[in-house]
């Protein structure tokens, strides 16, 4: 019987809105339940037990590292995916002796973990051993993910970015015409739009009306909304969160502009409202000309059969640089009662070089990496429009953070004053103090469950 699978797509929908590990673990689809005690445990110090996510791409990368890895030092990986949530579960086969000797997880998820001292750190026995200095090899957003009270916790295979890119269709392109096409910006040779205004331009343009019903909204950036607000913010010159304070700057006029950039004025345009779906997916489905956000459309168009091309989202403040804001990636952990650790260790050393990482990089037709040193991979060469689609994004992880880790990564119900805002029930104001009491209260809640 064929299994089925959570894509990746809602995964990250779904873990981004921050709702709790037992909501996340119901809304895995049947037929991805644990594989724990169904494989052998390892034995001897040339095997080691492999978790990771039960999802068909990351479990065809994790055989594939498996057997370079294996060729190279005859240590065989006795691979068990497992379903989310990863991170409980993990700290459950801890509790009851059943643990892997390494696992596959996302740093964003990982803090429980970290705060627990449940998985080693790799300063030494990893990077140090390896000779690899991590702040030089990954992009700063990838190993910040896995990075906590100032050691590295995790090997990390990806940059997860979900904020970077604007995309539309060439379809929609040709069916305006010229003037709509002097307004995309690889028209003109440029790798992303010069201000919002000519975004919003654009989009004004492409959208379709029957009478006074539109038909085709011009632009949506719904889906993944803090990060991209995040972003924006950061790129006014205000950060979200204040460490040294241990407070967020959700009432602050930077987040309030940046709320007006990314939602409140497209809405009283007239070309934004609220979608009830991702902007890539209704991108796909024809509900939207320009969609903002997530660097994945241009391959996930093409697998549709649409011509999709994406390029770098306007800078907040008009010609500067976009500073990002992004959620890290998957990547490597050893638990600290490993009982092959030796071996998970050796295993952690490999993937914190271009030799493993460009093995992992494979997925999805070539991942936004956590490393620059996959780029001379023929799968980052070309010069179709998804290749340099996917440049673009990569291009803008020299100016992309993780949001860090020291606030709890409680999200939950953050994502409603941003639907709020977009129904325009909410004015741009009104959405940041909702944001600004609801993280509050989340942080609050995140400090009182540390102490017990």
């Amino acid at each position: 019987m064929e299994q089925k699978f959570i894509s990746r797509r809602t995964f990250l929908k779904v873990a981004g809105t921050g709702l709790a590990a037992g909501a996340l673990a119901a809304c895995t689809p049947a037929g991805t339940q644990s594989t724990t005690g169904s494989a052998p445990a390892a034995t001897g110090n040339k095997e080691f037990v492999m978790w990771g996510l039960q999802y068909d791409p990351h479990v065809e990368r994790y055989h594939a590292l498996a057997d370079a890895f294996f060729k190279k030092t005859e240590n065989k990986a006795n691979i068990q995916p497992q379903a989310w949530p990863l991170e409980t579960k993990l700290l459950a086969s801890i509790t009851a002796g059943t643990q892997p000797d390494t696992v596959c997880v996302m740093g964003i998820v990982s803090t429980p973990l970290f705060m627990q001292k449940a998985v080693l750190e790799l300063d030494d026995v990893v990077y140090a051993a390896a000779g690899v200095d991590p702040k030089t090899f990954f992009y700063p957003e990838a190993i910040q993910a896995y990075t906590w009270d100032g050691h590295y916790m995790g090997v990390p295979l990806e940059s997860n970015q979900v904020g970077q890119s604007v995309a539309t269709r060439y379809d929609y392109l040709d069916e305006v015409g010229d003037k709509a096409k002097g307004l995309w910006p690889v028209l003109d040779k440029k790798d992303g739009f010069d201000s919002y205004e000519q975004m919003w331009e654009l989009a004004k343009l492409l959208q379709k009306k029957e009478g006074d019903t539109v038909t085709r909204w011009g632009l949506s950036g719904e889906g993944w909304d803090l990060d991209q607000h995040l972003t924006t913010m950061r790129s006014l010159g205000k950060f979200f969160w204040d460490a040294e304070k241990k407070k967020f700057n959700f009432d602050s006029e930077e987040a309030v502009k940046a709320m007006q950039l990314y939602i409140e004025t497209p809405v009283k345009m007239g070309i934004e409202t609220q979608l009830g779906d991702t902007h890539m997916n209704s991108l796909f489905a024809g509900k939207v000309a320009v969609a903002m956000g997530n660097t994945s459309m241009a391959p996930e168009g093409a697998k549709l059969g649409l011509k999709v091309e994406s390029v770098n989202r306007p800078p907040s403040v008009e010609g500067k640089e976009t500073l990002y804001v992004g959620e890290g990636g998957w990547g490597f952990e050893i638990p600290t009662r490993a009982k092959n650790k030796d071996v998970a260790i050796e295993f952690c050393k490999w993937m914190a070089t271009r030799d493993g990482q460009v093995i992992y990089a494979q997925i999805y037709g070539g991942v936004v990496p956590a490393t620059p040193s996959v780029l001379d991979d023929p799968i980052y060469k070309g010069d179709d429009m998804i290749k340099v689609s996917k440049r673009r994004a990569i291009d803008s992880l020299k100016n992309t953070v993780y949001y860090g880790n020291d606030w709890g990564l409680n999200r939950t119900g953050s994502d409603v004053p941003y639907t709020k805002c977009r129904q325009g029930a909410m004015t741009a104001q009104e959405a940041c103090n909702a944001l600004q009491e609801i993280m509050t209260a989340n942080y609050t809640q995140w400090k009182d469950s540390m102490k017990s």
